[in-house]
């Protein structure tokens, strides 16, 4: 199943799988989806703007897939926006669950029913969940050490006042990247100090687990035998956050940086 030499797709994500000689790890990227299925039409607002506030806007083109797969990384990109169903989030905690977006603007103006929420968790959480499992499990039983697993994620360059509410204190500036591992969970040290280290030897600003420290899929991945974390792209250095757009002479220098630094990741913590 995860030997193709295409990505496996369905309206839900696509699943790359590795083609090199080696499966070496898997990367998961949750929250670029823009895709509003019609089944959730009549519980949003119908703001298009508003629905753009909070998503990772293009992660999926920050890395070079094909390289990633030809080094034996699996990349599993989904598609459904996350204002209908929110990957990074439990199952009892994921559908329609960002009532306003983090500006405060109204994005869900009615709750569904109990049945229609578990038919949305059913047809269109389920599935990411069963084939992160599924990649895992098989590089599991590929390999004696922990398996190596990366969530990608994006974050505004500036706390918002959701931001602040959560926490008052945090600081309002951020780095260019934040890594997370659940404050020391799910990896050993040196995975993410590798990261770490990598990043900042290429002129970029890191921190660990501040402002984030990691969600969901972080804390579910931890269950298997793993080095598993989350990192954060600040928006403000591949993208204009006001316009929604990404900025091509950003993007042309963050893509092949960020894709060396997961492939000799990768690699690195391979056995």
């Amino acid at each position: 199943m995860f030997r193709l030499d295409h990505p496996q797709k369905s309206p839900l994500f696509d699943y790359y799988a590795p083609l090199g000689s080696q499966y070496r790890g898997l990367l998961s990227i949750p929250h670029s989806g823009e895709n509003i299925p019609s089944e959730f039409t009549d519980f949003l607002s119908g703001d298009l703007r508003a629905y753009k506030e909070d998503v990772d806007f293009k992660v999926n083109e920050l890395v070079d897939i094909e390289a990633l797969q030809q080094a034996g990384v699996a990349v599993l990109v989904a598609h459904v926006h996350r204002i209908c169903v929110d990957l990074n989030r439990a199952e009892n905690n994921c559908v329609l669950f960002w009532k306003d977006n983090t500006q405060g603007k109204k994005l869900v103006v009615k709750d569904p029913s109990p049945l229609e929420a578990e038919r949305f968790i059913e047809v269109f959480y389920r599935p990411y969940y069963e084939i992160l499992k599924s990649a895992i499990q098989d590089l599991e039983k590929r390999k004696q050490a922990p398996v190596s697993m990366i969530d990608l994620h994006s974050m505004p360059s500036r706390p918002t006042d959701y931001h602040l509410k959560q926490n008052p204190l945090q600081k309002m500036h951020r780095p260019d990247f934040c890594l997370s591992d659940r404050k020391g969970k799910t990896c050993e040290a040196q995975f993410i100090e590798f990261f770490q280290r990598e990043l900042t030897a290429r002129g970029h600003e890191s921190s660990l687990n501040d402002p984030y420290v990691g969600g969901f899929v972080t804390e579910y991945v931890d269950q298997f035998r793993t080095n598993n974390i989350q990192i954060e792209i600040n928006r403000s250095i591949y993208m204009d956050e006001g316009t929604k757009e990404l900025v091509p002479a950003k993007v042309s220098h963050l893509r092949p940086l960020l894709t060396e630094v997961l492939i000799k990741g990768f690699e690195s913590f391979d056995s």
